[in-house]
């Protein structure tokens, strides 16, 4: 009899679970795989994705655009035909005493779990910042350009790789849409 009690028990406590967490939540509780988190801490230094979107890059070349049209092939650092712009804003803190090299423009990789497909940063606002002071820290934004549709409906983060250690962020697009990319004419 006390056997068939504590199935019981067991029984109750997992649909208890399941009705207060969800079934997703339980099981990625026991995922083998490290789930990505938007903040992630290496070598005495901290960083967190603090947002991401997509960059409206228009550039109407018709006759309806006011000013002055620029046509596509004179307009450097636009994204390719076909591919959009994500902007993913991030803090780096430096929580050592010492001073720790930091290079973001070359150290966040964006994946996307679609394809398992990896983009470098096209460019970032971080300037030239080669390493970063005891207790400080720095904001800034990478930016991807890729297809859109290599990330739709699809988990995409950013991998952080620092000395012999990387970090998993994810990035919160939480399935926006890109806004139209077209080279109007």
């Amino acid at each position: 009899m006390p056997l068939a009690r504590a199935r019981i028990l067991i029984i109750v406590a997992i649909a208890l679970a399941i009705a207060i967490f969800g079934v997703t939540r339980l099981f990625a509780a026991f995922s083998v795989e490290a789930e990505a988190t938007r903040t992630g801490s290496l070598d005495s230094m901290t960083s967190e994705v603090t947002g991401a979107g997509w960059v409206d890059m228009d550039h109407d070349m018709s006759g309806n655009a006011p000013g002055y049209q620029m046509p596509p092939a004179m307009m450097p650092g636009m994204p390719e035909q076909g591919e959009q712009r994500i902007a993913v804003a991030i803090t780096i803190a430096n929580t050592s005493d010492q001073t720790r090299q930091l290079y973001p423009g070359e150290e966040f990789v964006l994946h996307s779990a679609k394809g398992d497909k990896q983009w470098t940063a096209h460019s970032h606002t971080f300037g030239e910042l080669p390493r970063l002071a005891p207790h400080s820290g720095v904001a800034g934004t990478l930016y991807f350009d890729l297809p859109p549709g290599d990330v739709a409906d699809s988990a995409i983060w950013v991998e952080w790789s620092h000395g012999d250690t990387s970090a998993r962020l994810s990035v919160p697009l939480n399935g926006a849409t890109p806004p139209d990319h077209q080279h109007n004419q």
